[in-house]
């Protein structure tokens, strides 16, 4: 039967949400996006202004419109996307060691740089926002960064309530928002339209020859206004292609070019209007009520990278790469609306902590973007590997096509390299811990797994052992295993320390796939080892939700096991760091242990009842 295409005001709903969730990052560039491109520039002459414009028109053009909007959208893995979801795709557990080394290495630093990215965005796009007041209230200039922090802590603080609610009014604000910013630069371009010349390439190579020097800082600075693009692919599940592609070329690209050009048309007809041509192209009457509508546009473009970061540190702790933290579920019909307390506790200090301590968005602008364009750097990588890996027959075709996308990447992140005196360093030092923390993380798990193997007796003779043992207790025993461990220490401490024999025993495995759902049906696989004992190995995507009773009730009742009556056996791993430090995998193994105390409990993670679990100790040896 075919599927019937969503009727036009479900579709018209659906985009009015995306203007809320997938372009507030990149909806608010304009705030300070050209003021930063024509200061780099060096001035406020028409070669200047012209090639500025230029840059940033065309770097919209390449960089969202060609990269994300038409090519990346098409990339997904069962219609999500985003950097982890692309990673899963390349299935790295199959490839061999050397590719799957330098590809997961791409996946870490791109999810890494992200992690650094969500403590700048909101940071600088508040502090863009609430700015504005110096220009239509000078008095309050000492306010502006006590008041930016204050909006940061606050936004930060409501984070366990949820966004549900007030969600439904993101929309309508970034529309209003886009609806404002695009005609008030409209009616600065009907002045002066002969700045629509700048859509002109000429322009932007005119430029970059006259000051060379100055190149670095110039693209730099041009970069501020596609940051956000990320969105684009990363919020692919939530709406879908067809929609990002719609919200994006009726309204989003149209406000903001006509928003860069307005601001272009009015600082060549007033030169000093560069120190903030945003609000200075608004109207004295409504500069207020502006201030207003672009904090909350700045406060909706955080939020969503925010609930952007949670979703991203989710997918990575089911997939494995990061250290599994408490989440909680904000919304009951949105699984990527997760809330993690610890995560939200960490990136809200950093943010506040960087908001404060730059203290404007000008000074703040040479830290942002560099982990972006890393990060967009990483996706082009991990989507030309997965395309020539699928398109093999065609794999130069591929590699043609995104080449000039890669090096556009390369140009901007190259650009911003040059900035590492001047605030880049912010961005590689989060990056740097985030990736450590990651990598310190799976490389530690996998090594936990290894050894896991050598502790306890493999699953096949325990099962010979079972068999001819007599059963002295009647309650089913649920043993879970780490996947790939092969052995169950649990059962054995149990029954070495104890003298447990049970009756009935289901070894229990979670196999985290790398599609971010699967199915019922693919849900469970059954193998009876022996008369009384079954090994059952769940599988689940790594968008859903574990809860290991509610997915294995099913098959107990199948074996004849009341779930209700189900004794739950976990290990609790005792870890013992190496002797000695000898290479940079034991000391990943030492911050491994350190992360392991600061993971959430296996019994509450999988949700697994508290009066029907035992956790029994082993020691394990890294």
């Amino acid at each position: 039967m075919a599927v019937r295409a969503p009727a036009e005001p479900a579709r018209q709903g659906l985009a009015l949400a995306a203007l809320g969730i997938v372009f507030g990052d990149i909806g608010t560039s304009p705030l300070y996006a050209f003021r930063e491109a024509a200061t780099a520039a060096g001035g406020a002459t028409a070669v200047e202004v012209m090639g500025a414009l230029s840059l940033i028109a065309w770097a919209l053009l390449l960089s969202v419109s060609v990269k994300y909007v038409s090519v990346l959208l098409r990339v997904d893995n069962g219609g999500e996307g985003g950097i982890i979801a692309l990673a899963a795709l390349l299935d790295l557990h199959r490839a061999r060691r050397g590719r799957r080394a330098v590809m997961l290495g791409v996946a870490l630093a791109g999810a890494a740089m992200l992690f650094g990215d969500a403590m700048i965005t909101p940071a600088i796009s508040v502090l863009a926002a609430v700015e504005g007041l110096r220009i239509a209230m000078p008095r309050l200039d000492p306010a502006v960064l006590p008041l930016a922090a204050t909006i940061l802590v606050v936004l930060f603080a409501i984070q366990g309530a949820g966004t549900e609610l007030i969600g439904r009014w993101f929309g309508p604000v970034m529309l209003a928002w886009f609806a404002a910013i695009g005609t008030l630069g409209a009616i600065a371009v009907a002045s002066r339209p002969e700045v629509l010349a700048a859509l002109d390439p000429r322009h932007a190579a005119t430029l970059l020859a006259t000051h060379p020097l100055r190149a670095t800082a110039i693209l730099t600075a041009v970069f501020l206004a596609v940051t956000g693009g990320e969105a684009l692919y990363a919020d692919l599940g939530q709406f879908g292609r067809r929609t990002i592609a719609r919200a994006w070329y009726l309204v989003v690209l149209p406000a903001l070019l006509l928003s860069y050009f307005g601001q272009g048309a009015l600082v060549l007809a007033e030169p000093h209007a560069l120190d903030s041509p945003f609000y200075r192209l608004v109207p004295d009457a409504l500069r207020l009520p502006m201030i207003a509508l672009a904090t909350l546009a700045t406060i909706i473009a955080s939020q969503a990278v925010i609930s952007g970061i949670a979703s991203l540190a989710r997918q990575a702790m089911e997939l494995h790469l990061l250290v599994p933290l408490r989440v909680v579920h904000t919304s009951r019909t949105n699984e990527h609306h997760v809330y993690l307390p610890a995560l939200n506790v960490l990136i809200a200090t950093g943010t506040v902590l960087i908001a404060v301590g730059f203290g404007s968005s000008g000074a703040l602008a040479d830290a942002y973007g560099l982990a972006v364009a890393g990060a967009m750097i990483t996706t082009t990588i991990l989507a030309i590997a997965y395309l020539r890996r699928r398109h093999h027959r065609h794999a130069a075709v591929v590699v043609a096509l995104f080449l000039p996308l890669l090096a556009i990447d390369v140009t901007f992140f190259g650009s911003s390299l040059g900035k590492i005196a001047n605030g880049g360093w912010l961005p590689l030092t989060l990056t740097a811990l985030a990736f450590g923390a990651m990598a310190s993380w799976h490389i530690g798990r996998r090594r936990l797994v290894e050894v896991g193997g050598h502790v306890g007796t493999p699953v096949p003779r325990f099962a010979r052992e079972f068999a001819r043992s007599k059963a002295n207790i009647s309650a089913p025993i649920v043993a879970l295993m780490r996947p790939g461990e092969g052995t169950v220490a649990s059962l054995d401490q149990l029954r070495r320390i104890l003298g447990v024999n049970p009756d009935r025993v289901v070894i229990a495995s979670v196999w985290v796939g790398s599609k971010p759902r699967v199915g019922q049906d693919d849900r469970a696989t059954v193998v009876c080892l022996c008369d009384g004992m079954c090994r059952v190995d769940l599988k689940v995507g790594y968008l859903q939700q574990i809860d290991l009773p509610s997915l294995l009730s099913p098959e107990l009742l199948r074996l004849g096991i009341e779930p209700d009556e189900a004794v739950y056996l976990v290990s609790h791993d005792r870890l013992v760091p190496p002797p000695r430090i000898r290479s940079l995998t034991d000391l990943a193994s030492v911050a491994f242990i350190v992360l392991f105390r600061l993971a959430e409990r296996a019994t509450d993670r999988l949700r697994l009842p508290t009066t029907r679990t035992l956790e029994v100790g082993v020691h394990k040896q890294l």
